[in-house]
């Protein structure tokens, strides 16, 4: 959590850094917006793929360069858009965002991009809105055999800040400063919030979640190359959850699911929710589903990110000129949602059991491929027992 709080004050500076470079004319400075009074609604896709989904949505009328990402601008139905490819994994979503959120201050910011599905109800060409980001890398197993949520991720609650509706777990400490550092005691200081989950906008979701999607064949939303039919697809709203560990065997995904009640999975929301939270920006991820572990070769990253932009290009189409700040509440995601179903969205403490480790392969000093079973792997295995520790 420390981490997080000190890139948030190296962006700052650097936001103000690069703001003054754009200004200066870096990249290439953007022809007039449809309406020059109206903000921008800031898009941001992880890959290649879902990132062209949304440049096929628009009207491209020039780029800025910051800090080595590339920041499309120009219109989606005659209304101004900046978009920017982040790259993989929560640290540089989180840093294209921030950048984007406090250079080109956006009425809203939108994530486009794919997931895995996480709910048996969700399938390969739906799409799931965020009411919730929930970071799944938090899982602290205990030697109880029970799994809990860690503290969450430290926020500074400052007043442009905006963690309303966020599931707050605690509070962070008061930091020293050079007069007291020497007679330090820890204290609570309020302003300093771990937050487990973060709301997104509802304005978004319920504008997000009118737009018609089609249908997918039974062949893709299945990965059968002989089934034959469509299924319809469908907007739904629940919790997003980030996680550093994919899980494909539906056991783990249980384990999981039973302490974070998530319906998609991804790797870079938090970071996506963590500075719109930050610079006070409205936001909702939008995922495109390309993949389901209840149909273990159905997969098509293409179809979903082309689901996910056009619900963006809907959104951005209908969005007024001020987005409300109003977050999510349970009881507006969708009654498919894992959250809804179950009646809470984290638990106290989720139960599992494990098994011994029964093979481990892995590349030797030669290249060559070694596998451990049996005795030796037995050996290794007889450290993980409390008898294991010998004091003298």
């Amino acid at each position: 959590m420390r981490i997080r709080k000190s890139r948030i004050a190296v962006l700052t500076a650097t936001a103000a850094l690069v703001a003054g470079a754009a200004a200066a004319g870096v990249g290439t400075a953007a022809t007039a917006q449809a309406d020059p009074h109206l903000a921008p609604v800031g898009i941001v896709s992880a890959d290649g793929e879902e990132q062209a989904a949304v440049l096929a949505e628009m009207h491209v009328s020039g780029h800025v360069d910051i800090a080595g990402y590339r920041y499309y601008q120009g219109t989606i139905a005659g209304r101004p858009v900046v978009d920017v490819a982040s790259g993989e994994k929560d640290e540089s979503a989180e840093l294209a965002t921030w950048l984007l959120d406090t250079t080109f201050h956006p009425r809203a910011t939108l994530f486009s991009g794919t997931a895995g599905a996480q709910n048996a109800a969700i399938n390969v060409g739906d799409v799931t809105l965020a009411g919730y980001v929930v970071d799944k890398s938090d899982i602290h197993y205990q030697a109880g055999g029970d799994q809990t949520a860690y503290t969450g991720i430290e926020i500074h609650n400052t007043g442009g800040s905006d963690i309303a509706g966020a599931v707050v777990s605690g509070y962070g400490d008061k930091y020293p400063t050079p007069a007291d550092a020497a007679h330090y005691t820890e204290s609570t200081d309020k302003s300093w919030v771990y937050v487990a989950a973060f709301a997104g906008s509802r304005q978004l979701v319920t504008t997000g979640e009118h737009t018609a999607l089609g249908r997918t064949t039974l062949a893709d939303a299945t990965g059968d190359t002989k089934a034959t039919g469509t299924v319809a697809n469908k907007i739904v709203v629940g919790t997003i959850g980030d996680a550093d560990v994919w899980t494909e065997p539906l056991n783990v995904i249980e384990a999981q699911n039973m302490l974070y009640q998530t319906d998609a999975e991804e790797n870079e929301g938090t970071g996506f929710a963590y500075a719109n939270a930050q610079a006070g920006v409205p936001w909702t991820l939008v995922r495109g589903i390309s993949d389901t572990p209840w149909y273990p070769n159905a997969y098509d990253p293409t179809e979903a990110s082309q689901h996910a932009a056009s619900v963006v290009a809907n959104l951005v189409a209908h969005l007024p000129a001020a987005v409300s700040r109003t977050p999510v509440t349970m009881a507006d995601l969708s009654p498919l949602a894992n959250a809804r179903k179950a009646g809470y969205l984290i638990a106290n403490d989720a139960y599992f059991t494990t098994s011994p480790v029964t093979k481990v392969g892995y590349t030797g000093p030669t290249g060559a491929p070694t596998t451990l079973t049996g005795p030796a792997l037995a050996a290794l295995e007889s450290e993980y027992t409390f008898g294991a520790v010998h004091l003298k």
